[in-house]
């Protein structure tokens, strides 16, 4: 008997979770839960689970269309990704990616209908500078800046879903993100940074999470945040981050 049918939605499966590189999805729950704490809000609400699910759609629908965009200088420099290799279509992989962060945005706006403007404004300046540094990352001096600020504005949506404002113990942890994010980025774009060393740098989001979160008396999410970088680390060994 034939098994070949059985086997394709496993294979469709880890396709989708390699174009999605779904390794550092820990990475950004923490971000999630740090934005939380930094706006002083209660890490039981039940706004929770439903902000990890959205920041985890942007992200998701930000490697696909990073893999979208990048199509063409992968089929020189990464034939084994999943586009170039010829596993799927790049109009698929677009309309999945922009379809994704459009669904993130939707959820944060429904949970923040009541806080006014700001979770609206927050999730259109986060998916648009997803967008943006996927079609202008390379040769763009800027794309690294761009990078870190897709990360430094979970923080900032978090907040104006959960409080409705900034404050400045939010922004002054967003610049600290942005910063290390930054300093992450131009280390992956140097041509001898092995993806191994990206990928630890990567994980170490969720340590900066983790003292950020221990420094504001939120020692049960910063230990959580411990959690999700050996968490990183494991996946990256099964599915590659970069």
């Amino acid at each position: 008997m034939d098994s070949r049918p059985m086997r394709l939605p496993v294979e469709r499966v880890i396709l989708l979770l390699r174009l999605g590189r779904v390794s550092n999805l820990p990475t950004v729950w923490t971000n999630t839960v740090t934005g939380i704490v930094l706006a002083g809000g209660n890490l039981l609400s039940i706004e929770v689970p439903a902000l990890i699910v959205a920041f985890s759609f942007f992200y998701i629908g930000g490697m696909f269309l990073n893999d979208a965009f990048d199509r063409d200088s992968d089929s020189r420099a990464r034939p084994d990704r999943p586009i170039p290799a010829g596993l799927i279509q790049a109009n698929s992989v677009f309309a999945m990616g922009y379809g994704m962060v459009l669904l993130g945005s939707i959820i944060v706006i429904i949970l923040g209908m009541d806080k006014g403007w700001a979770p609206a404004v927050s999730a259109a300046a986060l998916g648009t500078a997803i967008v943006a540094y996927d079609a202008y990352h390379k040769q763009n001096p800027f794309g690294p800046g761009l990078m870190a600020l897709c990360r430094a504005l979970i923080y900032v949506t978090v907040a104006a879903v959960i409080e409705g404002h900034i404050t400045a113990t939010v922004m002054t942890g967003a610049a600290i993100l942005f910063g290390y994010v930054t300093a992450l980025t131009y280390a992956a774009k140097r041509a001898r940074a092995l993806p191994s060393t990206v990928g630890k740098l990567i994980a170490g989001i969720a340590l900066l999470d983790a003292v950020l979160m221990a420094g504001l008396g939120a020692f049960g999410g910063a230990g959580s945040a411990l959690l999700a970088f050996f968490l990183t680390r494991r996946w990256q060994r099964v599915i590659q981050g970069t």
